[in-house]
């Protein structure tokens, strides 16, 4: 299981660039959803996705520190049915372009998660 954290960027080009700079280039890179990701042994370790992009598909906010932690589930739905009522923020959904089912929730700090499940290709 990689949990993984994801960093919530305004400026997706410049952090992407800083994050290169430090950790050499990403793996995977999808400009239109601005949306990066930098692996090691074919897991993520630490992914870069754009404001823009994020608030297209969840409530994220400047209060929001820009970082959400990534957790991957056997399952997306069952694992919000089986949450307390008010965790979930953002509901199941397919996201094709990443390639992910996933659920956005809020932990009892504020902190935003998401879980998700790989689509099957």
């Amino acid at each position: 299981m990689s949990v993984h954290p994801r960093i919530v960027a305004d400026d997706f080009p410049a952090t992407l660039r800083f994050y290169a700079d430090l950790l050499g280039e990403p793996e995977k890179v999808v400009a239109e959803f601005e949306y990066a990701s930098f692996d090691s042994g074919g897991e993520t370790v630490l992914a870069v996705l754009g404001r823009r992009a994020a608030e297209a598909v969840l409530p994220v906010g400047r209060g929001d520190g820009g970082v959400l932690v990534v957790v991957p589930v056997p399952d997306v739905d069952a694992t919000v049915a089986a949450l307390p009522a008010g965790t979930v923020v953002a509901a199941p959904a397919d996201r094709p372009g990443w390639g992910v089912r996933s659920a956005y929730l809020r932990d009892p700090e504020g902190n935003l998660v998401e879980v998700q499940t790989w689509l099957p290709r």
